[in-house]
């Protein structure tokens, strides 16, 4: 099995979306209803765990851990705290306009990536910004998690993709796999 976590108007084929009324991050006892029949191949969370406090969001990362098979993959991306535009921090900063006025913290690699690692995950980056604002980017097939708000699938960097313009909007993702 294949889950979507806070899936929102996702819909992607061979994965179950789920929200939090079913499946809650900060809740052992709905992961144990869910996962009653055994653990999950992967997860996939697309811009869901900014909107936990950085407590919660260790919480969370050792409850998917315990709930996903070894081996299997959790594929999470968050909004950017690297990202080199000011309005695109602007847009997903802590309190910030629509989706955003939850958003409890803005992770960068360095202070997402050991949500993971302290979990038991291995970490592998695919897309991210460093500090002196340079896009870093690593291989990855959307057949394994597709997350839409990144440099690959997103459609505002449809010119960046054809060498004729700037990034819009991008992620940071990353991929936590349960070792086997």
């Amino acid at each position: 099995m294949r889950v979507i976590l806070g899936a929102g108007e996702q819909r992607w084929p061979g994965w179950v979306p789920t929200e939090r009324e079913t499946l809650n991050l900060l809740n052992p006892a709905s992961f144990e209803r869910f996962f009653h029949a055994g653990p999950a191949d992967a997860f996939l969370c697309e811009h869901v765990w900014e909107h936990l406090w950085p407590d919660q969001g260790a919480q969370a990362a050792r409850l998917v851990f315990a709930h996903l098979k070894p081996g299997g993959v959790l594929r999470v991306a968050v909004p950017d705290g690297h990202h080199p535009d000011p309005a695109y921090r602007a847009l997903v900063a802590v309190g910030g306009p629509g989706p955003a006025h939850d958003h409890r913290v803005l992770y960068t690699l360095d202070t997402f990536a050991p949500l993971f690692t302290q979990a038991g995950f291995e970490v592998q980056p695919l897309e991210w910004w460093d500090a002196a604002g340079t896009f870093h980017q690593q291989p990855w097939a959307p057949a394994g998690g597709p997350v839409y708000r990144t440099a690959r699938l997103d459609h505002r960097n449809e010119a960046w993709r054809r060498g004729q313009g700037p990034l819009g909007f991008t992620s940071l993702l990353l991929d936590a796999r349960r070792p086997q």
